[in-house]
């Protein structure tokens, strides 16, 4: 049984001034899409339309494409890392990114073409199956320019949620059969994801029966996905490795995400329900993507290091300012660092703030303004309780002044952007105050013990215009009853 919340509201809305519809670009959002039809697939399939995946790049070794990769931002790519460990530091002066590309016959509208500047392998990446860390980031010579045909793609959410069967795309310029030939015209599937436990036993039938028993290289933690189905015919091949997979925002914002990275499977397109009963030569496998999701952290590591030897130059990486664990009792989380400044596109950054033992954390937005949009899909700011214990979803300009939580409740701020800076931000000011404190207009209230539910300055009159809101938590196999 899930979890339990319960919303008790006073006169309650997350008020949101609605400006004019700004217009720019979004990452995860094409301009020129189609959705893919089911018979599409890389191999063996039909060709992608124009302009349906703006953020895919073709990485070429002397002008011959090798594998795919991501737009991230306007000077990175995500890519697979085993696109790169048979590839030489002197041979990768002779590679080049191709971004904005479609047929490699002719030179697209948008295509633009990049130097390597640096490539990070992610340090625990192992070709061994089932070859998990297998990502890498590169930075190009110099900046990209977005455009209708050329944009970058989302990254999930640490805590995105994606379920089985969920239907994904994955688009390259791969083999279209297994041995067959690279296609010069851009080709996509539909892949549907196959649910954990089911890949982990694919994954074991995929290493042969005499490696059954004993798990691959056990202190190494599996960071893959699965998609594709067991009847086999669809799947990604030779020379998509690295291209994303790109799936819906679990949040049902309209955006898409990377998923994935493309990284390996048995065969190509071959079916893998019935592996038991063949050799290990015949054995087939879904589609083995990166699961981008668990490699957050390293990202956002490599491309502040990268921002760090810049020395004061633009800032590429995915947080601005610092975030992490805040530890002071009572502090200011601002973000930009400079007022009058405005947030960085493509941001993640992560606060995670401790209470200390019988205290209450109380969050001010001393102020707040970020890219209205009403399902706060694109720049917005989630406030958890503990692990995921989601308190409230924020974005546009907050009518709420505080948020308020149970004593001893640790609290996390998860900041995302998307592409179009449209918000001055946010300084959010955070202090550890003794017990419970009372309501007052314009205060969320997370409620996780029993405890009395009363208006402002009861038995008091409270004042007009009064907007409190109580979120109530109940955990697993509970439900909430309130009394009155």
């Amino acid at each position: 049984m899930k979890a339990t919340v319960v919303l008790l509201s006073l006169c309650f809305c997350v008020d949101i001034v609605v400006p004019a519809a700004h217009t720019g670009l979004k990452c995860g959002l094409a301009q020129m899409w189609s959705p893919v039809v089911e018979s599409l697939r890389v191999v063996g399939g039909s060709e992608a339309t124009y302009g349906s995946h703006p953020w895919l790049v073709s990485l070429r070794l002397k002008n011959s494409h090798f594998c795919g990769g991501t737009v991230l931002t306007q000077r990175w790519v995500m890519t697979a890392a085993h696109c790169f460990t048979s590839v030489s530091r002197s041979v990768r002066s002779h590679m080049s990114v191709v971004v904005g590309e479609f047929d490699r016959r002719v030179e697209d509208e948008e295509e633009q073409v990049f130097g390597v500047k640096t490539v990070s392998v992610h340090e625990m990446y192992h070709h061994a199956s089932p070859m998990s860390y297998d990502i890498a980031l590169v930075e190009l010579d110099r900046h990209i320019r977005l455009g209708v045909h050329v944009q970058p793609l989302c990254l999930p959410l640490p805590d995105e949620r994606v379920f089985p069967h969920t239907s994904c795309i994955v688009g390259g310029w791969g083999r279209i059969k297994e041995r067959g030939r690279l296609p010069v015209v851009l080709r996509e599937v539909r892949l549907d994801l196959v649910d954990a436990a089911k890949c982990n036993h694919v994954l074991r039938t995929v290493r042969g029966s005499h490696l059954n028993q004993r798990p691959v290289r056990p202190q190494t933690a599996v960071t893959v996905l699965c998609a594709g189905p067991e009847r086999g015919g669809k799947d990604a091949c030779q020379g998509d490795s690295g291209g994303p997979l790109v799936c819906p925002a679990g949040s049902g914002g309209g955006h898409w995400v990377a998923l994935g990275v493309t990284s390996w499977g048995k065969g190509c397109g071959r079916s893998w329900g019935d592996n038991g009963s063949r050799p290990p030569s015949r054995r087939g496998s879904p589609g083995i993507f990166t699961d981008v999701r668990l490699l957050l952290p390293w990202i956002k590591l490599q491309l502040r290091r990268a921002d760090q030897k810049k020395q004061g130059n633009t800032l590429s990486g995915l947080c601005s300012v610092t975030d992490g664990s805040v530890y002071d009792n009572d502090g200011v989380i601002r973000n930009p660092a400079l007022s009058g400044d405005r947030y960085n596109n493509n941001e993640l950054c992560v606060w995670r703030i401790p209470a200390p033992p019988g205290r209450s954390l109380v969050l001010e937005f001393e102020s707040f303004n970020l890219e209205n949009d009403s399902h706060c899909r694109y720049d917005r700011l989630t406030v958890s309780a503990g692990t995921y214990r989601p308190v409230g979803v924020f974005c546009g300009s907050v009518s709420l002044s505080s948020v308020h939580l149970s004593p001893s409740q640790n609290a996390t701020l998860l900041f995302s952007s998307d592409v179009s800076r449209a918000g001055s931000g946010f300084v959010i000011r955070h202090r550890a105050v003794q017990g419970n404190t009372g309501p007052e207009c314009g205060t969320l209230v997370f409620i996780e013990d029993e405890t009395v539910v009363h208006s402002p300055h009861y038995p008091q009159s409270y004042s007009n215009d009064c907007v409190v809101r109580w979120v109530i938590y109940a955990p697993r196999g509970h439900i909430v009853k309130v009394m009155h």
